[in-house]
């Protein structure tokens, strides 16, 4: 008879224990890594950087490595700073790039950081909605949802962008306060995005501690702890960000933090509706400095993102916005709610599978489009149906708000083609809501048959 020693009985105790964690980061982590395991087999290893952010992103951490800057220019001595992409991901993929791990297992560190945020959503359903199907539920679609599979294994920033992120909202509500700052600190130097949407974890903490922070009824040494709690929380963010924005003032003369926001701009909504205004666009004509060579095409490139450049950027858009104030706000807006329906499969299509496989039936093809935009409006259709149930609605705008905010700041950059991985970070939340308004929604369900139920049953006794 086999006896179990007390480390083997310790071990089948934390796996019984957390038996749902370790499922739902094993089906995210699986799945995603034989996927990446087939295309490497099938394709080879170029496969993990064959959209163009991920070549970048991987020549810039091996650049940080050999070269110690942080430049997007593969040649040299023209090794220029960069303006536009924020440090933390470059510095992720260097960290492999040192030890020469094959692009197969950095995409697979970036499946288990997925892994990571099935575990985190599960328990977010759990903490928040009392729930632990709702969790349960969540977890598993975030582990199938096909965009997600496609671009976690992508070597871009948006996995640990999002990771990051979940991560932060997961500290927040545990009210691990500090961390969370910080850590939506690092989500920002990942993706700039994240420096405007911390606001919604400040007016989060106000909202939670109105009382304490403006009763004055109350004794004013609680009401201290709670604004000192509160500087600190805006001193970490500032100081974990703060370092990025002084190399930019030494390397760039501006205290900017990226030069991206009205970059993009610029590139995807003022261009659009230009066209559709019929008014004259075209970038800013490059300036000859005495360090450009003709020969190196990346200095064309780079200029446009420069700091320097910025400011012609915002008198273009802002000169279109005040021609055409109502036009652009329709724009705008009509832009933002269409991103919410994007999320890349036709992209996926048409450039991953029919690109690999030519033969791939059209019509099967867009049948998968249309399945996967349709399961996404039932979701959002429950999305809406929880906020009928007073019970969590504190937590359900908090979480909603993140993703409302993303969309209307980016606006018809979340409509183009690959624009729909710019919404990963805020699917884990989507999906919650998603399953907490369908357990409502079955409890209410239920509540009515029964009490139906019980009417008839008395009434045919009678």
């Amino acid at each position: 008879m086999f006896i179990l020693g007390y480390p083997e009985f310790m071990f089948l105790m934390l796996v019984k224990k957390y038996r749902i964690e370790l499922f739902v980061f094993f089906l995210a982590f699986l799945i995603r890594f034989f996927y990446a395991s087939a295309l490497q087999y099938k394709f080879g290893s170029h496969v993990f950087i064959s959209f163009s952010d991920a070549e970048t992103y991987l020549r810039m951490g091996y650049n940080i490595l050999h070269y110690h800057t942080l430049s997007q220019v593969a040649t040299l001595p023209f090794l220029l700073p960069d303006p536009l992409r924020t440090p933390f991901y470059p510095l992720f993929l260097a960290f492999f790039v040192c030890l020469k791990i094959p692009t197969l297992f950095i995409a697979a560190a970036q499946d288990a950081l997925v892994g990571l945020m099935a575990v985190m959503t599960y328990r977010l359903g759990l903490r928040i909605f009392e729930s632990r199907w709702v969790g349960i539920f969540a977890a598993i679609v975030l582990g199938l949802e096909p965009m997600l599979i496609y671009w976690n294994n992508l070597l871009t920033s948006d996995t640990l962008a999002s990771f990051l992120f979940l991560l932060a909202i997961y500290l927040f509500v545990f009210k691990k306060y500090y961390t969370s700052f910080f850590v939506i600190g690092l989500a920002a130097l990942t993706r700039p995005t994240f420096l405007y949407l911390s606001s919604i974890f400040f007016l989060m903490f106000f909202y939670e501690y109105w009382h304490e922070l403006f009763n004055k009824t109350i004794l004013k040494i609680n009401s201290f702890i709670y604004w000192k709690k509160f500087l600190i929380m805006i001193l970490i963010l500032f100081f974990s960000v703060f370092p990025w924005m002084l190399r930019n003032k030494i390397n760039f003369n501006n205290w900017g933090f990226s030069s991206n926001g009205w970059f993009a701009m610029y590139y995807f909504n003022a261009e659009k509706f230009a066209s559709l205004k019929k008014e004259p666009y075209s970038f800013p004509p490059v300036a000859i400095d005495p360090d450009f060579h003709p020969d190196i095409p990346e200095r064309y490139y780079t200029y446009y993102y420069e700091f320097s450049v910025v400011p012609q950027y915002k008198n273009y858009l802002f000169y279109l916005i005040s021609k055409y104030p109502i036009d652009y706000f329709k724009f705008h807006f009509v832009s933002s709610v269409i991103g919410f329906q994007n999320h890349d499969y036709k992209y996926i299509m048409d450039f991953v599978v029919r690109a690999k496989i030519p033969e791939f039936p059209q019509t099967i093809g867009n049948l998968l489009i249309r399945m996967g935009q349709n399961i996404w409006i039932i979701i959002y259709l429950f999305v809406i149906l929880g906020f009928f149930f007073k019970e969590k609605r504190k937590y359900q705008f908090f979480l909603l708000s993140f993703y409302l905010l993303n969309n209307f700041l980016t606006g018809y950059i979340s409509t183009v083609s690959a624009g729909g991985r710019y919404n990963m970070p805020f699917l884990p939340l989507i999906l919650l809501l998603a399953a907490y308004g369908g357990a409502c929604s079955y409890k209410y369900v239920f509540k009515l048959y029964k009490r139906h139920f019980i009417i008839i049953n008395k009434g045919g006794s009678e």
